[in-house]
C-alpha cells in the first residue's frame, strides 16, 4: 500500500507545492454518501476509458500549433484531464479496496492474485498518465496541470521518459515478493523456520530494491528511499544523529516509565477497557466531537457509512492503517484489534490519519507524500485523548493508560530508530546475509536497551517487523513525528486551546509541506536542532515527577505576533476601563476565537510495533512486553 508508482514520484519529486493549496474547507458535496458494503466487492479495473482519454489528449495536444487560442479546444483539453483524473482516483480506489480485502481474508489466494493484478495495473497506468501529461505540459495548454497540481507541474513533467520494461517488471517482482513474505509470517512453521525463509526473501528484495535505485541514478537505496519514496527534507546523517540523541535521553525515561506499573495493573486495565468496535468508537466520539465541531462530523459520517473494519476476525492478517478512497471522497480504517486498551489507542491513532485523508483536496494523481507530517496527527491526539482515560477507566487505571501510551510514543521513538539504523546497514551493505543481519540486529538491539540471555548471539526477531518489507526506511517517520507530536502535546497541557488550533492548522498542511517546513510553520520545535531532544526529554521528566508543564519557546508565529498585538490591546483596554471606572461607568466586552481549518492527506497506517519476546527485553520489566504485536500503519 505504501508504494504508489515511483515513476510519478521521480518526475515529480522535486515539485513545490504551495501552502495556499490547501483549502479551508472542503464541500460536503464531495464526499459521496455511499456505505462500504455498497462499495464491495472490489472489482478489476476496466481501462478503456482511460486509455481512450489519454490518447485523445496526446492527438490533441500535439495538434497545439493549429489550435493555438482555440477555447473550444482548451474547454476540450481541460475535460480529458478531469476524466484522467477521475479515472485515476478509481483505479486508485479499487486497489485499496482490493487491499482490504485482502488482509481481511488473511491473505487468501482469490484476493492476493486481484491485489497483485490491480497493483501492477496501477503502475503501468500512472507511468501511461505521466507520458500523456507530459504532452499537456508541452503544449500551449500546459498551464491547466500548473493551475491543478502547483506552479511548475508542468515543468517538471516535461522530457518524461517513462518507465523501462525492466523498472515495471522490477516493481512486480517487488509485490510478489512482499506477498510471499506474507504467506510465510502467516504459516503454521515454526518460528526458527519462518524467520530464516522471511531473511532469504528481505535478501531478495534488498537486491531488488539497490537496482531499481541505480536505475534511477541513486548510488544506494537509503538515500533514494529518503528522498523520493518519502520526499524528507532531513538525511540519512541527520537520522544518525537522532538515533544517538533518542539512546541517551529517550531510553532512560522509557524504563522508567516500565517501572511505574506492575504487569498486573495493565492487565487489569485491559479487563476493563476490552470493547468490541462499536464500543470503542462510542467511547472516543465524545472527545472528537469536544475538541472539534468538523472533526466530530467527519466522525460521524465515518461511523454512518461504516467505513472502518475493527472488529476482531479469524482471518484477518495481524496489521491496523487507514487507506485512501479518492473517488468516493473518503478514507476507511481497518483494524485487527488486540482485544484490550490498545484498540483505543490505536482507533484514535487512525481517525487521525482518516480526518486528513476526508479532506484531502487533490486528486489521487496530485496527493503528496509527507507521511511524517502525518503521524504527528495520529500520534498527537492518542496523546491528547490520554486526558479522557480517567473518566474512562478511573483515577488508578487511567493513569495505568495514559502511561501505556506514553511508554508507546518512546517505543516509537526508540525502535523507530532501532529499525532505521538496522535497515539503512541493510542497504548500505547488501553483500551481508540473513545471518549477518541477525547478529546486527542484536547488537543494535541492546544498544538500544534490549537484553538477552547468557549466550544468545543473534536476533532473527527483526522479520516479525512487516514494515521492513513492506515499507522500507519507513520506521524513521515514527520517530520524528512521535517527538514533534511529544512537543505538541506539552503545548496542550500548558495551552490547551492554542495546541487545538496548532494541530488543525497542521493537519491541513500534510499535503503541502514536508515534515521540518510544516513543523516550523506552525511553531513546533525542529528535532533534529541538539537542544530539541534533551529539553523535551526534560520537560517529560518534570511531568513524570507530578511537576505542572511549561511549554515555553516555539508556538506559532502568528500565534506570536496575535499575543503580542493582544497585549497591546489589552493594556489600552485597562486605561480605558480605568478612564470609565474613574468616572463610574463600566463596559463589557467579548471577542470570538480564530477561525480553525482542517485538512486533509492519505494518511494510511498505523499502531507501532514492539519487538519485546520473553528473551529480549529491555533492561528492567517491561509489563507490555508481547510477542504478537502487528506492525505500524503503512501507506
Amino acid at each position: 500500500m505504501l508504494k504508489k508508482t515511483l515513476c510519478l514520484l521521480l518526475a515529480l519529486a522535486l515539485l513545490p507545492t504551495p501552502a495556499l493549496a490547501v483549502k479551508w474547507e472542503f464541500p460536503a458535496s464531495a464526499h459521496a454518501e455511499v456505505d462500504y458494503a455498497d462499495m464491495l466487492p472490489a472489482a478489476g479495473y476496466d481501462e478503456t476509458a482511460l486509455l481512450s482519454a489519454l490518447g485523445e489528449l496526446e492527438s490533441v495536444c500535439s495538434r497545439h500549433s493549429r489550435d493555438r487560442g482555440s477555447q473550444e479546444t482548451r474547454r476540450r483539453v481541460q475535460d480529458l484531464y478531469d476524466r484522467i483524473l477521475e479515472e485515476m482516483d478509481l483505479l486508485a480506489t479499487r486497489v485499496n479496496l482490493s487491499g482490504i480485502q485482502y488482509d481481511a481474508g488473511g491473505g487468501a489466494p482469490e484476493e492476493a492474485a486481484l491485489y497483485l493484478e490491480l497493483s501492477a495495473r496501477q503502475t503501468r497506468l500512472y507511468d501511461r498518465c505521466c507520458q500523456a501529461l507530459a504532452v499537456l505540459a508541452a503544449s500551449p495548454y500546459g498551464d491547466i496541470l500548473d493551475e491543478d497540481a502547483g506552479e511548475g507541474a508542468a515543468d517538471s513533467l516535461l522530457g518524461y521518459q517513462g518507465l523501462t520494461e525492466e523498472e515495471a517488471a522490477l516493481y512486480e517482482e517487488e509485490d510478489r515478493l512482499i506477498q510471499a513474505y506474507d504467506q510465510i509470517m502467516e504459516g503454521s512453521a515454526p518460528a526458527e523456520e519462518r524467520y530464516r525463509a522471511a531473511g532469504e526473501i528481505y535478501l531478495q528484495l534488498v537486491r531488488l530494491r539497490a537496482e531499481l535505485a541505480r536505475l534511477a541514478g541513486y548510488d544506494g537505496y537509503a538515500e533514494y528511499a529518503y528522498e523520493i519514496l518519502y520526499t524528507r527534507d532531513y538525511g540519512l546523517e541527520d537520522a544518525a544523529e537522532l538515533h544517538e540523541l533518542a539512546k541517551e535521553y529517550m531510553l532512560p525515561l522509557q524504563l522508567r516509565l516500565a517501572e511505574e506499573f506492575t504487569g498486573q495493573d495493565l492487565r487489569a486495565l485491559s479487563v476493563r477497557s476490552r470493547m468490541n468496535g462499536e464500543e470503542v468508537l462510542d467511547a472516543i466520539q465524545p472527545f472528537i466531537e469536544g475538541f472539534d465541531r468538523e472533526m466530530g462530523e467527519t466522525f460521524r459520517f465515518m461511523r454512518d457509512h461504516h467505513l472502518y473494519d475493527i472488529e476482531y476476525g479469524e482471518s484477518k492478517l495481524p496489521t491496523g492503517y487507514t487507506v485512501s478512497l479518492p473517488a468516493y471522497g473518503s478514507a476507511f480504517i481497518f483494524n485487527a484489534p488486540y482485544g484490550d486498551y490498545q484498540d483505543l489507542s490505536d482507533t484514535v491513532h487512525e481517525f487521525g490519519h482518516f480526518n486528513e485523508t476526508f479532506h484531502c483536496t487533490r486528486h489521487d494523481l496530485w496527493t503528496d507524500f509527507n507521511i511524517d507530517v502525518g503521524e504527528i496527527d495520529s500520534q498527537a491526539l492518542e496523546l491528547m485523548f490520554t486526558g479522557e482515560a480517567r473518566e474512562l477507566f478511573g483515577e488508578r487505571y487511567g493513569k495505568v493508560y495514559e502511561t501505556a501510551v506514553l511508554y508507546n510514543i518512546l517505543d516509537s521513538v526508540l525502535d523507530g530508530c532501532l529499525y532505521d539504523e538496522f535497515q539503512a546497514a541493510a542497504y548500505q551493505n547488501p553483500g551481508m546475509t540473513a545471518e549477518d543481519l541477525d547478529r546486527l540486529f542484536k547488537v543494535l538491539s541492546e544498544e538500544y536497551g534490549y537484553s538477552y540471555a547468557p549466550g544468545v548471539e543473534s536476533d532473527p526477531s527483526w522479520a516479525e517487523n512487516a514494515h521492513n518489507f513492506q515499507n522500507p526506511l519507513y520506521f524513521i517517520s515514527y520517530a520524528t513525528s512521535a517527538l514533534s507530536a511529544l512537543d505538541l502535546w506539552f503545548l496542550y497541557l500548558d495551552r490547551p486551546r492554542e495546541a487545538k488550533e496548532t494541530y488543525l492548522e497542521l493537519s491541513a498542511l500534510s499535503l503541502s509541506l514536508p515534515y521540518r517546513a510544516a513543523a516550523e510553520e506552525v511553531g513546533l520545535r525542529d528535532i533534529f536542532a541538539p537542544e530539541t531532544v534533551p529539553a523535551l526529554a526534560e520537560t517529560l521528566e518534570s511531568y513524570l515527577d507530578g511537576e505542572p508543564v511549561s511549554r515555553s519557546g516555539g508556538g506559532h508565529p502568528m500565534a506570536l505576533l496575535v499575543m503580542e498585538g493582544l497585549a497591546v490591546v489589552y493594556i489600552a483596554f485597562c486605561v480605558v476601563l480605568i478612564f470609565f471606572l474613574i468616572r463610574f461607568l463600566s463596559r463589557r466586552r467579548g471577542w470570538a476565537g480564530r477561525p480553525r481549518r482542517a485538512g486533509r492527506k492519505d494518511g494510511e497506517p498505523s499502531s507501532r510495533l514492539s519487538r519485546q519476546g520473553p528473551e529480549t527485553l529491555r533492561t528492567g520489566e517491561d509489563p507490555w512486553s508481547a510477542q504478537d504485536k502487528k506492525p505500524p500503519w503503512e501507506l
